[in-house]
């Protein structure tokens, strides 16, 4: 490989990192903020879904947005535990947050849809790498 290609690859990884973070910063803002809305504008975006359901999506989702954010190639699996744990703690933030708020309250089960979509996340983010991983393998080879 010529030294314009590495440049030009690690440019692109660079920017593959760019928006991993923009994306985990996006996510936990969001998450955040319509965790501690007053549930009556949440409603409007979220009538047609079940609560437990939207929880588990936006934290599947959580989960992939935090490990791409997190990947390094010698520590795929820790960039998974950690975007998990990341999500957990959100959650668990997010349950402790609604206690302090009017229109809101804190929900055991909403936890568990939180755990339940962050650990389905990673394990997708787990299957797309290592498929990914294969492909370039083979690619090379």
């Amino acid at each position: 490989m010529t030294a314009a290609m590495r440049d030009k690859r690690a440019d692109g990884l660079h920017s593959m990192q760019r928006f991993w973070e923009a994306a985990a910063t996006v996510w936990s803002a969001g998450v955040i903020g319509l965790a501690v809305s007053p549930l009556h504008n949440v409603n409007l975006l979220t009538a047609s879904l079940s609560d437990k359901v939207l929880h588990g999506i936006a934290f599947l989702l959580g989960s992939i947005v935090w490990a791409g954010t997190l990947e390094t190639e010698a520590g795929r699996s820790r960039s998974v535990m950690l975007s998990v744990g990341i999500c957990l703690g959100l959650g668990a933030l997010i349950e402790l947050l609604q206690t302090q708020t009017a229109t809101r309250t804190a929900e055991a089960g909403d936890f568990l849809a939180d755990a339940i979509g962050a650990g389905v996340g990673a394990l997708l983010w787990v299957l797309f790498q290592r498929k990914a991983s294969e492909s370039a393998s083979q690619t090379v080879g």
